[in-house]
């Protein structure tokens, strides 16, 4: 047994390698862009557990208001089984409670759901993650608008985002549209209102479809059909609420199949969101 104390520290861009390890070690889809937005959106709220001055395991958490978000918590393999993730989600929830958040939220694995519950998380929903690699078609509904580089309309897009997920997300989404430096998506009614946006964000093992919010549910489908008809022939995923059927039938539809499940849990207040019309969870990270 590894009895070599636990030194937990505050992340920086040199963990990119280490970063880089876990995500490869995990099968996971993250990149060095999203490691850097992470520590841009909340630079006190990314965290490294060192053994022997060696990094074994990180954890990222934000704040958006009154509500926190915990992700990223990976070990090492030769590390598992210590501990260690408790003690990096532990640190984490006293960061955001120090901050004072309300509610602290998580999208889980199978694999990390009893350690969430042990340590005071409770189960909302399950999100499903789609796979599949978008054809071209034909009768793709294109009449979404792209959103320009530094419009006002982005504050719509925020209001949008945060009536649907409860979250106020305005920065994690402009941080989202300047990195990936290519178009979102967003859909107006007859009176010129916003009525959803749809984003996106490039992965290493494919392009992570969403975040997507939709007030209709043609909105949502137009959307999807915009987002998507930009990734031909790429291999794309979209994690999306299991309660949201017309989204889970649109993906089966588009020739996606269900990969994995996981599931959105919460500490403390819950957080009043929408779930159907949340048409595409931005992935695991910031829900």
């Amino acid at each position: 047994m590894d009895l070599s104390p636990l030194f937990i520290r505050l992340m920086n861009s040199g963990d990119l390698p280490l970063g880089r390890h876990l995500v490869h070690e995990a099968g996971w889809n993250q990149t060095d862009s999203d490691w850097l937005r992470a520590m841009k959106l909340a630079p006190q709220g990314c965290f490294v557990a060192e053994k022997d001055g060696k990094g074994v395991a990180t954890t990222t958490s934000c704040c958006f208001e009154n509500a926190g978000w915990i992700a990223m918590v990976l070990v090492d393999k030769k590390s598992r089984g210590s501990g260690i993730a408790q003690r990096l989600v532990e640190h984490a929830v006293t960061y955001l409670e120090n901050r004072g958040v309300r509610s602290i939220r998580l999208d889980a694995t199978a694999m990390g759901q009893g350690l969430y519950q042990k340590l005071g998380f409770k189960p909302e929903y399950e999100v499903i993650r789609y796979a599949g690699t978008p054809k071209q078609n034909v009768n793709q509904t294109l009449s979404a608008k792209r959103v320009a580089p530094d419009t006002p309309v982005i504050n719509e897009l925020a209001s949008i985002d945060r009536y649907v997920t409860g979250s106020a997300r305005k920065e994690f989404i402009s941080g989202l549209m300047e990195s990936e430096n290519a178009p979102f998506y967003y859909q107006t009614d007859s009176q010129g209102r916003v009525t959803g946006y749809a984003g996106f964000r490039r992965g290493s093992n494919a392009v992570q479809l969403g975040p997507v919010v939709a007030l209709t549910r043609d909105t949502g489908q137009i959307l999807l059909d915009a987002i998507v008809a930009d990734f031909t022939g790429q291999p794309c995923y979209i994690d999306i609420p299991a309660s949201n059927i017309p989204a889970t039938k649109w993906a089966i539809e588009n020739g996606f199949t269900e990969q994995r499940r996981f599931v959105r849990m919460y500490r403390g207040e819950k957080t009043p969101d929408h779930q159907e019309l949340i048409w595409a969870s931005s992935g695991p990270e910031k829900g």
